[in-house]
């Protein structure tokens, strides 16, 4: 008798533990109004003629030319042959260098912490669910009742349209001119020697852009091209590096900005000017877009080297390429 009543005992405790129980909740919307709304019958009728758009007239506009300045090229003119001297470059940059840096951030105390489970599980004896019903009135049903109108639409398949052309005359374009000098020297077979040549710091490799994001502390991408955003003249030339290309700009009057392809060498100086005056102005010299992707983003280095010669540069998104 006294074994029956320890063993009953013992089961109530063991009942009287607190149990896991989760909670589910349902929620039901019950609209507030009924609204009622008419449609119309829609009927497409394929046209059996073209379409007539009207009259494009395109503009052609004449403009003046003005010459902003004249860049002078060097050709060199072999008047003797014989030994010459090969000359490895040292360059040097007559300014500031680099001022880049970066920095590293060690895992915090609390991500460390993350993966240990310090939780404290109550005994659970049996598992329970509870239901609660939760009522939301909003919104409102919608009906569709068929209106005693119908509607045609023609549907044109082909198209024609008259094209006239007007001239008109006003405003100027901008160009640099050119010319080519030649220097004598002596040409011939090679011996070994050094030469320094000195470049502005504007034009050192580290000074050089390359690459751009959203902001700079996001990821960068490749500058895939550029372009002058007002008024003014590109002079196009081709170089064997971005920093030839920087030192032309910087040595050139009113050049801006530079831009130079790592793809074909191609090598680009802006010279913006003034809106009323037509006079150089040193400002904003080009806008190139980085090529953010998302399908083939374009690696840094890739693309454009863009540096800043009397004015500045700025940077825009490139078109996606998965077609948005």
């Amino acid at each position: 008798m006294r074994a029956f009543t320890a063993a009953s005992l013992m089961a109530g405790i063991a009942y009287a533990l607190p149990q896991s129980c989760q909670t589910t909740t349902k929620q039901v919307i019950v609209p507030t109004s009924t609204a009622t709304y008419y449609s119309t019958h829609v009927e497409t009728v394929q046209a059996t003629t073209a379409q007539d758009l009207g009259t494009f007239t395109e503009i052609v506009r004449q403009s003046s030319t003005k010459t902003l300045q004249t860049l002078t090229s060097t050709e060199i003119d072999c008047t003797a042959s014989g030994m010459v001297a090969s000359q490895p470059t040292t360059t040097i940059y007559t300014s500031a260098g680099d001022t880049n840096g970066s920095s590293s951030q060690s895992p915090t105390a609390s991500a460390a912490l993350g993966n240990q489970d310090k939780s404290l599980h109550s005994r659970r004896d049996a598992e329970c669910t509870v239901t609660k019903t939760s009522t939301t009135t909003y919104g409102q049903t919608y009906t569709f009742v068929p209106a005693d109108a119908t509607s045609t639409y023609t549907r044109f398949t082909a198209f024609t349209q008259a094209t006239v052309t007007s001239t008109s005359t006003g405003g100027t374009a901008y160009a640099i001119a050119t010319a080519l000098a030649t220097a004598p020297d002596h040409c011939g077979r090679n011996s070994t020697s050094t030469s320094t040549t000195t470049q502005d710091a504007r034009c050192a490799p580290s000074a050089l852009i390359s690459a751009a994001g959203a902001s700079e502390t996001s990821e960068q991408f490749g500058l895939s091209y550029s372009q002058r955003t007002s008024s003014g003249a590109t002079y196009s030339t081709n170089t064997t590096d971005a920093s030839s290309c920087c030192q032309q700009c910087v040595e050139a009057e009113g050049c801006a900005a530079s831009a130079w392809d790592i793809r074909n060498g191609a090598c680009k100086l802006e010279f913006p000017v003034k809106f009323d005056s037509g006079e150089m102005s040193c400002g904003l010299g080009l806008q190139a877009y980085y090529n953010a992707g998302p399908n083939h983003p374009m690696e840094r280095g890739a693309g454009l080297f863009v540096a800043r010669g009397c004015g500045s540069v700025a940077f825009a998104n490139a078109k996606p390429d998965d077609g948005t």
